[in-house]
């Protein structure tokens, strides 16, 4: 005759096998959950550095255009803050908000950037801002 073994004897039998069991699935998830988080930061972190240099660039630009008469085109600046727009979709809603902030400035005043200096002053002041969002995301990186 058969004897029914206990469902406390069966786990303690196999006890080293649910252990086991519970230490995969444990791995697993934190393994899961540290590559979406490394991808996420790789992905600000690429995000961060390309509206950096787009942000100087666009800097550098506006300066020309206002200092230097011989060498400006301020409709080149649509290209970098319509780049760092789109980038900072890949970011936090702060980062977003400073590039669409960035965008209205320039709307508002890309046209009057060779003549009038607080076009000039209202541009920088929006570029700062956002380079000072991009690099405090960049500081938050876990």
């Amino acid at each position: 005759m058969a004897k029914t073994v206990s469902f406390k004897r069966q786990i303690k039998n196999n006890l080293i096998a649910l252990i086991s069991i519970f230490i995969a699935i444990s791995s697993l998830a934190y393994n899961t959950w540290r590559n979406e988080q490394t991808e996420y930061n790789r992905n600000i972190r690429t995000s961060s550095f390309e509206i950096i240099k787009s942000l100087a660039q666009l800097q550098l630009l506006v300066d020309y255009a206002h200092y230097d008469a011989t060498d400006h085109d301020s409709i080149k600046g649509w290209s970098h803050v319509l780049y760092i727009r789109d980038l900072t979709t890949a970011m936090s809603e702060p980062s977003q908000e400073s590039a669409q902030q960035l965008f209205a400035v320039w709307q508002r005043h890309f046209s009057n950037v060779e003549t009038e200096k607080q076009s000039i002053e209202a541009i920088t002041v929006a570029i700062t801002d956002c380079r000072e969002q991009v690099l405090l995301e960049l500081r938050e990186l876990k």
